[in-house]
């Protein structure tokens, strides 16, 4: 790898990392002490001359490793040891965003023969995740053997107006990355055209977790809200929201819904155990969703307090 030299320069500094998507490498964040690695950089500097880091739970973050070392306050003369392994920028032309489209290779899942010795892979996969075969139509489900997306589960998402706004590709063989999505904007709203927005609204982190939530789940793509989602949310006439993010997200949590019922929404904070959504299950997530009581600023203090 062309990066070995960065990596092992950055280790020397962080500590041993895990391999993780997209060329990222997963560290123990000096910032916030996480006990799991939750600080990825991206060991490739692209056209920009930028490589991407982020703690996935503190949300401490930088488009260089230049200013992942600024905040880590490393001396000149160590930093400067560091960056000379960074490759500089070429330049570059501005590019429009791309139309979301499906890959060409995508082939429907519920369809698919059963006959197939992939699509029954991929249905094994989905049937131990908890999806059922009108899941697969509900959601479109469908996969790829080749191309760009080749070995993975593509789950698209469609608009109010039934347009592919996104999707998420996933591999069912483990033996790489897991995602591969559209470099295309996430500022949509997934699972657009199946939300009734006269019902209270659920918000989950991905899309396995929606799914396995079955109603009115929403997918965060993470632990923020996107402005396209805030749109929809203050412009209707939702009244209760439901969070369901994973244990490890908690502080993200209860930041959303201290501005949820800033904006005056009746909150419900859902008390998972440490496995998120799609591990728990349809009728487990179900008990918690109908025991949550409704949040107030006095219990989010406690909450706060626990964390």
């Amino acid at each position: 790898m062309e990066y070995n030299f960065l990596l092992g320069s950055i280790e020397n500094i962080l500590g041993k990392s895990n391999k993780r998507a997209k060329d990222n490498y997963a560290f123990h964040c000096p910032f916030c002490n996480h006990r799991k690695p939750k600080l990825e950089i991206n060991m490739i500097t692209n056209e920009e001359g930028k490589n991407f880091w982020e703690c996935w739970v503190c949300k401490t973050r930088g488009q260089s490793i230049y200013s992942l070392l600024k905040q880590l306050k490393l001396p000149k003369n160590e930093a400067q040891e560091v960056l000379k392994y960074v490759k500089k920028g070429k330049k570059y032309e501005y590019k429009n965003d791309e139309v979301v489209e499906l890959p060409k290779e995508f082939q429907e899942l519920y369809s698919a023969s059963r006959q197939s010795v992939i699509a029954n892979k991929v249905r094994k996969y989905l049937y131990e995740r908890g999806f059922t075969d009108n899941d697969f139509i509900k959601y479109n489900v469908g996969y790829t053997t080749n191309g760009e997306y080749g070995g993975r589960i593509i789950i698209p998402s469609y608009s109010e107006s039934n347009s592919l706004n996104y999707f998420i590709a996933r591999t069912y063989e483990g033996n790489y990355f897991k995602y591969k999505n559209p470099v295309v904007s996430k500022d949509i709203i997934f699972f657009e055209n199946l939300i009734n927005w006269d019902k209270p609204i659920i918000l989950c982190e991905g899309v396995f977790d929606a799914i396995a939530i079955k109603r009115n789940a929403i997918p965060l793509l993470g632990t923020t809200i996107a402005p396209s989602l805030w749109k929809k949310l203050l412009g209707g006439g939702i009244t209760d929201i439901y969070i369901a993010l994973d244990k490890d997200a908690q502080k993200h949590a209860i930041k959303i819904s201290e501005e949820l019922i800033a904006a005056g929404f009746r909150v419900f904070l859902l008390e998972l155990p440490d496995k998120d959504p799609s591990e728990l299950g349809f009728r487990t997530i179900t008990k918690i969703l109908q025991s949550a009581t409704e949040l107030d600023f006095k219990k989010i203090m406690l909450q706060k307090l626990d964390l």
